[in-house]
């Protein structure tokens, strides 16, 4: 129940959640492209993405000095294409 819990305390806030769903676009992004997807300053930005991380939503993989960022969570892979699949339906 607690996992629940905090994965819909995470997705609840509307700068969380448009992270996400841009990570869910693009597949992997790095931190620069993903705050100009999301309308964001760096600093917000990374500030998410740490939290995102620490509850496992989220994964890196680093080349060089690039960290790209991808979805790890298959629970709210699932819940996000839910969300883009009723977005569209609008």
């Amino acid at each position: 129940m607690h996992a629940w819990v905090t994965r819909f305390a995470l997705l609840a806030d509307p700068t969380r959640l448009t992270l996400l769903l841009c990570i869910h676009a693009a597949g992997e992004i790095c931190v620069s492209d993903l705050a100009l997807a999301a309308g964001l300053k760096d600093t917000t930005t990374s500030q998410a993405l740490r939290l995102l991380r620490a509850q496992g939503l989220v994964a890196t993989q680093r080349a060089g000095r690039v960290v790209r960022y991808r979805l790890a969570d298959d629970t709210v892979h699932a819940l996000l294409h839910e969300v883009v699949g009723e977005r569209a339906a609008l």
